[in-house]
Parts: structure tokens; sequence; C-alpha cells
């Protein structure tokens, strides 16, 4: 009976610990030091939105804590391949896909999906995107639709620091379109430069949709956890969406 009894608790014990191997765990958390509502922005280093509510509701649910921590696009994906953090979101298997050759890196299932496309002055939409000669785009971030373009000649790619940047050189016509995130780039010039209609999306040029997901090199049983996570806090995720106008 003894033996029964110690091998019950034993058995209990070893459930326990598994369960709660990373409880209490503190974990950082790359992302991009942009201004990206609603998906997320940092504030005196703070960072803030969607994709933050989502990680602490995670977190809450398993006693982990998860630190954000802003920083610039180029430095973010070479942090993840490196294990300089924890995780990364934003992230998507194609993206900077020639760095990540021979990396073990697990996503999770995608929270949520990025629609990219081009800005123009609304006075040239619809003028075609055979007629499309210059882009400009955030620097760190790669227009894939337009590589082969760019790789002719066809289609003239600058890069510049931030989205803000971006639509002010296709406002002020040293670009002819603006290579960015639609959902960011309405609500940026509609809240922040209280001209929603500076500039417009012109759904004939190619757009691309990417699903968005969270990622590690380190943590993959973490990442089995936020997926059941999404699953049971489906409903929870989905009322967040819509309070957040995320798509």
């Amino acid at each position: 009976m003894r033996t029964y009894t110690r091998s019950i608790l034993i058995t209990s014990f070893l459930m326990l610990f598994s369960t709660s191997v990373f409880s209490g765990q503190h974990f950082t958390v790359g992302t991009e030091n942009l201004e990206y509502l609603p998906f997320g922005t940092s504030v005196d280093g703070k960072a803030t939105g969607f994709f933050k509510d989502v990680l602490d509701e995670f977190g809450k649910t398993k006693g982990y804590t998860f630190t954000l921590a802003p920083t610039p696009v180029k430095r973010l994906m070479n942090n993840l391949i490196t294990d300089k953090i924890d995780f990364k979101i934003p992230d998507n298997p194609i993206w900077a896909s020639s760095l990540k050759t021979g990396k073990n890196i697990t996503y999770s299932t995608p929270l949520t999906v990025y629609l990219d496309g081009v800005l123009v002055d609304p006075k040239n939409k619809g003028t075609g995107y055979e007629n499309l000669s210059s882009l400009v785009t955030v620097r760190g971030f790669t227009p894939f639709i337009f590589l082969d373009d760019i790789a002719k000649g066809s289609i003239k790619l600058q890069e510049t620091s931030d989205l803000a940047a971006v639509i002010k050189m296709v406002s002020a016509g040293r670009a002819q379109g603006g290579f960015a995130n639609i959902t960011v780039a309405q609500r940026y010039m509609k809240d922040t430069l209280k001209k929603p209609n500076l500039l417009v999306y012109d759904e004939g040029i190619p757009t691309a949709k990417s699903d968005i997901s969270l990622s590690t090199t380190k943590h993959p049983k973490v990442i089995e956890e936020f997926n059941a996570f999404l699953q049971s806090h489906a409903q929870w995720i989905a009322d967040l969406k819509k309070e957040k106008s995320v798509p």
C-alpha cells in the first residue's frame, strides 16, 4: 500500500511540475519600434496595443510576464535568430526568409492578418500598376510583391525611418506610392494627422496579405500553450479585435 501511495504522489508531483515549469517566468518579446496602432506602439519606451493586450492576458493564465522590447525592424529579426530575445511579434515564415535558413523557429497560430498595399495621392488613384515607377516604405520592410519590378529597375524603391515619413514623401510627390500596412496608415492619418483622406489605398495595385504570428527559437512549448490559449479565448480575442478595430 505504501509503495502504491508513493507512486501516486510521485506521479502527481511530476504532472504538477510539468504543467508549471515556466510558471512565474519572465519573457522578453521583441517588437517593431514603430507607431503601429492598433497592433502596437511605444510611448516613452512603454509598449501598448493589441499584441501587448493578448500577451498580457495569456500571461495571466499561466503566471508568465511578458515585456515588449521595441526594436528597429532590421535589428529585430537578427535578435530573434541569435537568441537575444525569447519571442518576436509580429512574424511570418516568409519574412526575411534568407536570414532564417537553418534556424529552428516555431510559429504560433496566426493572431491576425496584415494587409500591406500601396497608398497614393487621391488624384492618382486608379492610374494603374503599370504606371507605378517609385515606391517608398519603412526601412526593414520588404515589398515582396514588387521585388521583380525593383530588380528590373521599373520601380525605384526608397526607404525611410517610419510611417510618418512614408506618408509625407508620397503626399509631397517625392514618391508615387507608399507601401505600408493599410489598417495602420488609415488610422494614423485619421487619428494623428487629422487628415483621413490625405492618401488613399489603391486596390488596383497588387496587395500582400500576411498571417501574423508569435515566433520563438527558444520556447516551442510556450507556443503550444499560446495556441491553446488562442483557441480557448477565441471569443475574448474577437471582442478585443472589434474594440481595437483589428482585422
